[in-house]
């Protein structure tokens, strides 16, 4: 009886017995006709035998494959902290070096306009951890240039080192702040209503309190240990009668030699003869030596003290 199901072809038990058949050798050579028939039928031109040999590749192919599975060891994760300290300042620099910070801008410095050129730090990189807040606010605070708006001092980021030295911020700008820019301005101090109109027919009353809070302002300066203080005398000017306050600023911030930053940088001044004047009072009255004027920018005065 036959063992052969139309619908799944023969049973594994008829395979078994054509396996362990002998053939003749007129029989295999009749089965080798078929195949080649079937082979050249698809148009590829075979040689003898190559059916075989694709037939054996395939099973190779099929056992890799069907091979044992090796799952692939999960890697431990990495931290930030456990990458080398030289790679974590590069990326300190990355996020927070961005050439000139701008806190606290202010409408009508001209200083500031230029805060679009330059990127914004990331200084959110300060709340991830203690560590990571040490180490990088060193290089956030001693890397840049902070241009500081006009107003009174006590308007000025970490205004009150002593109130605010608890603070881990403050205490940083203090210890690691190298360079600044701030300008000298009309509007470093501010008087109410009341004041104007009682001081308004006494010229030198508003001149003295604005030179009193320069003198403020350099008192708070002399904490830190500047570099390089870039200073603007754009408006550095009476309110009412317009007369220029330049000298009484500079005698403000050089009258204590000692705390003055290594590199001072004048800018701002109205006229050519306004820088020579001023480049004169300088060198006669603080015997101070000025570097040769540059000739790029005329307009600027360069105090160097290393």
């Amino acid at each position: 009886m036959s063992s052969t199901n139309p619908l799944t072809g023969p049973s594994a038990s008829t395979v078994a017995m054509s396996a362990r058949q002998e053939f003749t050798p007129e029989q295999l050579e009749r089965i080798k006709s078929v195949v080649n028939c079937l082979v050249t039928s698809s148009g590829l031109e075979r040689t003898p035998g190559s059916a075989v040999a694709d037939f054996l590749h395939t099973q190779d192919l099929m056992s890799s494959r069907t091979g044992p599975i090796t799952p692939v060891e999960q890697s431990s994760s990495l931290s930030f902290l456990d990458l080398p300290a030289e790679v974590r300042n590069k990326i300190y620099r990355h996020c927070l070096v961005v050439g000139s910070v701008f806190p606290r801008r202010k409408a009508g410095d001209s200083r500031t306009e230029s805060f679009r050129q330059h990127e914004m730090p990331q200084t959110q990189l300060f709340l991830v951890c203690r560590q990571i807040f040490h180490e990088s606010a060193p290089m956030y605070f001693g890397l840049n240039k902070f241009v500081i708006s006009y107003g009174p001092a006590s308007e000025w980021p970490w205004s009150d080192p002593l109130r605010l030295w608890k603070s881990s911020i403050s205490r940083f700008a203090y210890e690691n702040m190298k360079s600044m820019s701030i300008p000298f301005d009309l509007r470093d101090h501010r008087m109410q209503i009341p004041e104007v109109i009682r001081h308004r027919h006494t010229k030198n009353s508003v001149k003295h309190q604005l030179s009193e809070s320069w003198k403020a302002r350099f008192e708070k300066m002399a904490l830190f240990n500047l570099d390089l203080l870039e200073m603007s005398f754009v408006d550095c000017c009476s309110l009412r009668s317009g007369q220029r306050l330049i000298k009484r600023a500079l005698h403000h911030l050089l009258h204590e030699v000692d705390s003055v930053p290594k590199l001072m940088v004048l800018e701002g001044f109205i006229s050519k003869d306004e820088v020579d004047e001023i480049r004169t009072h300088i060198e006669e009255k603080y015997l101070i030596e000025l570097d040769d004027e540059d000739p790029e920018n005329p307009w600027r005065i360069v105090i160097d003290w290393s």
